[in-house]
């Protein structure tokens, strides 16, 4: 098998562990509505920047960019008007499609590789809000409605991208990725160690804990 055959496959296989890891976060955003400790704002930030992903796999002619970010736009999008947030959702909406809209229009005066790096700039924030509500705001409080699956699954794709990037040399892929697997490994981590240290509270939390 060619170099270039393994990179795609790799980065395949990133776009489909990307389109699996919503579906966890929704369904425990689902069954626990009230239960809190899931950014709002980490998964908005996620929405623009797979957006902006998108359109520089479109420009680029990086395919295994489309599939995975179609999916992943659409499941971001309902866990940012699933969780409970001090916004509304009809704000929340209207919000996250006028700020994407604007950027994904701005973007089309940038070359595809100024779109690279505008979508890894976003990107790089998208993990932190939520690393700020994990390690800090939820000190001291037991399990969140933070899905440890969708976390691992996080990981997993993230470390399938990074391996992708550095076989086909793609900079912005390299950096994003670097940065997503350091904090969302932080996040899984800390998360584990807090249900850990406070015993499960159910069936979904103990399946969780063991794909942790």
């Amino acid at each position: 098998m060619e170099l270039h055959t393994f990179a795609q496959l790799l980065a395949y296989a990133g776009s489909a562990v990307g389109v699996v890891m919503v579906a966890p976060q929704i369904v425990r955003t689902v069954k626990h509505p009230h239960l809190g400790g899931v950014s709002p704002w980490s998964w908005a930030i996620t929405v623009v920047a797979c957006t902006l992903w998108l359109t520089y796999g479109l420009r680029a002619g990086s395919i295994p960019q489309v599939p995975g970010n179609v999916f992943l736009v659409s499941g971001a999008v309902a866990i940012v008007l699933l969780v409970p947030a001090e916004w509304s959702r009809a704000r929340r909406a209207w919000t996250l499609l006028g700020v994407t809209s604007t950027l994904v229009l701005f973007s089309t005066y940038l070359s595809p590789e100024q779109v690279g790096f505008f979508a890894f700039g976003i990107g790089l924030f998208a993990a932190w809000p939520q690393v700020l509500e994990t390690v800090w705001l939820r000190r001291g409080m037991g399990p969140s409605a933070l899905s440890m699956t969708t976390q691992v699954l996080k990981v997993v794709g993230q470390v399938l991208w990074l391996s992708y990037a550095v076989l086909a040399v793609d900079a912005p892929v390299i950096v994003a990725a670097v940065v997503a697997l350091s904090t969302n490994a932080l996040i899984a981590v800390v998360e584990a160690s807090r249900r850990r240290a406070v015993g499960s509270s159910g069936p979904l939390d103990e399946l969780e804990l063991a794909a942790a």
